[in-house]
C-alpha cells in the first residue's frame, strides 16, 4: 500500500485515535471486572476498521449508524471518553450493595438495555435498536430521504458478523441498490476463527459495488473508504465494504501482542508501517501513551464520580 510522505501526520493521527479506542475499551473491561457495569463488548481488533473509515465521515453533515461494538466509530465521530463511560454506566445502572447493577437487577430495565445503543444527535449519529441488522434498513431509509431532498449527505451503516444472517441485511442493501442511494454499508467480519466469509453465501445484487478490505490495515481501510465516499457523493450508488478483522478478548490481548508479525493487531500493524517508513518515534510514542492513559483514567474517574 503506497501513500505520500505528506501522509505522515495522518498516520500518526490514526494511530493516536486507535490507541485511545484501545485504552477506553480496556477501561470498559475494567469496569465490568469490578462489577460496575454488566456488559462490555470489546472492539479489540476492530480499531483500524472503525477509525480508518470513520475519519472519512463528514461530521454534522453525514449520518452514521454504528453497531454496539463500534466504540472507535463514536469516539472518532466526536464522543469523548467521559461520555462513553457515562453511556456504559447509565445503560447498566448504579451498582447495588451486592455489586450487581440496578439495570440488571430489574428485568424490565434489562430488556430495554441488552446492548449499548450508541447515539449522538448533534453529530448525526443514530441510536440503534436492539434487534440485529435493523440499522441497515434505517440507513437505507435515511439515504432515500436525503436523495429525495437532494441533499449532499451520505449515510454510513456499520454491522457485525451476525447481521448478515438477518433478512434486514439483504433487504436494506437491495433497496439501496434499486434506488441507487448514497449509502455505505460496512460489515466488520471477525475472521479470527474462520477463513471464509458468510457474505459469500448471500445472493447480493449484481449492481452492488463491493470491496473486501484488510481490517487490520488502517491505511487500506482509509483509502477504500475514501473511494466509497466519493462514489456515494457522486450519486453512483451504494457500496458494501467488508472489513476482515481478527477480534480478540481483552484477556487474550497478550496472545495477540506477542505475535511476531503483528498482522492481526491494528496497533502493531500501524506501528510496523510507521517503522518501515521511518516515521516511528519512540519518544513521541511514549508521550502519546502516557497522555492518552491519563486522559482515559481521568475520564473514568469523572464518570464514576458523576454516576454515584
Amino acid at each position: 500500500m503506497s501513500f505520500s510522505v505528506a501522509s505522515a501526520s495522518l498516520l500518526k493521527d490514526l494511530y493516536a485515535r486507535m490507541l485511545l479506542t484501545r485504552m477506553v475499551d480496556d477501561g470498559a473491561y475494567e469496569l465490568w471486572q469490578k462489577g460496575r457495569i454488566g456488559f462490555a463488548a470489546t472492539c479489540r481488533g476492530h480499531e483500524a476498521a472503525q477509525i480508518g473509515s470513520a475519519v472519512c465521515i463528514e461530521v454534522g453533515r453525514d449520518f452514521t449508524l454504528p453497531y454496539y461494538r463500534d466504540l472507535g466509530v463514536v469516539l472518532t465521530i466526536g464522543m469523548t471518553p467521559y461520555e462513553v463511560f457515562r453511556t456504559y454506566l447509565l445503560a447498566h445502572g448504579r451498582p447495588t450493595a451486592d455489586g450487581e447493577s440496578e439495570a440488571l437487577s430489574k428485568p424490565a430495565a434489562s430488556e430495554r438495555q441488552p446492548v449499548l445503543h450508541w447515539g449522538y444527535q448533534k453529530r448525526n449519529t443514530i441510536t440503534g435498536a436492539a434487534p440485529v441488522a435493523t440499522q441497515i434498513l434505517h440507513a437505507a431509509g435515511i439515504a432515500f430521504a436525503c436523495k429525495l431532498r437532494k441533499e449532499s449527505a451520505i449515510t454510513v451503516a456499520y454491522c457485525g458478523d451476525g447481521a448478515t444472517a438477518e433478512p434486514d441485511f439483504l433487504e436494506g442493501i437491495t433497496f439501496a441498490v434499486q434506488h441507487q442511494l448514497p449509502v455505505i454499508f460496512i460489515c466488520e467480519q471477525d475472521c479470527s476463527d474462520r477463513h471464509s466469509s458468510p457474505l459469500e453465501d448471500l445472493l447480493l445484487p449484481d449492481e452492488l459495488e463491493r470491496r473486501c478490505v484488510n481490517g487490520s490495515d488502517v491505511i487500506a481501510v482509509y483509502l477504500a473508504m475514501q473511494e466509497a465516499v466519493k462514489r456515494a457523493r457522486n450519486a453512483r450508488g451504494p457500496v458494501l465494504l467488508e472489513m476482515r478483522v481478527s477480534r480478540s478478548l481483552v484477556g487474550q490481548a497478550e496472545v495477540v501482542l506477542n505475535q511476531e508479525d503483528g498482522k492481526s493487531d491494528p496497533l502493531l500493524y500501524c506501528e510496523r508501517l510507521m517503522r518501515e517508513r521511518g516515521l516511528w518515534d519512540e519518544e513521541w510514542a511514549a508521550q502519546l501513551n502516557a497522555r492518552t492513559r491519563e486522559e482515559v483514567k481521568q475520564a473514568m474517574e469523572d464518570a464514576l464520580r458523576d454516576a454515584s
